[in-house]
């Protein structure tokens, strides 16, 4: 065999064996926290629209089972944070996080109870903690719900 050739085949080899490796340990991970992220921001932002939207007064019991569900679905995306944030995502990334002030164990905390309380007001404010704690923008003009307008 030629010498080259063997040096090109083993740097090949090495190169594809980096590039697996980054990509499974690093970029899954981060990639995956990072959806998971924007799946809890639109659970949340359609919780507010729907907490904020006027109804007629026999859509309030599915409005209310509506909200239920996307509470449940909300703190679902809060654990699988916490999960990522201490299981699998790397350690330089969760110093990025923290250099950020970004805490989804503190945030989840503020989503755990949320469909016990029955102030809107209340709940609204620990949302926008919740929000605010995990970097994610307070958009609130494109707020819409199939139960109605927004306030």
């Amino acid at each position: 065999m030629d010498s080259p050739l063997l040096i090109a085949a083993g740097a090949s080899f090495i190169a594809g064996l980096l590039g697996y490796i980054i990509a499974r340990l690093w970029i899954k991970p981060i990639v995956r926290y990072n959806i998971t992220k924007r799946k809890l921001d639109h659970e949340l932002t359609q919780f507010l629209a729907l907490m904020n939207a006027t109804v007629e007064p026999e859509k309030k019991m599915e409005k209310q089972k509506r909200g239920d569900a996307m509470l449940k679905t909300a703190r679902k995306h809060a654990m699988d944070l916490v999960s990522c944030y201490g299981a699998d995502i790397p350690y330089w990334y969760r110093l990025l996080l923290d250099s950020r002030k970004e805490s989804p164990i503190e945030a989840s905390g503020l989503l755990t109870n949320l469909s016990k309380i029955r102030d809107r007001e209340q709940v609204s404010c620990r949302i926008n903690r919740a929000r605010k704690i995990m970097g994610l923008e307070m958009n609130t003009a494109t707020l819409k719900t199939p139960y109605g307008q927004v306030r």
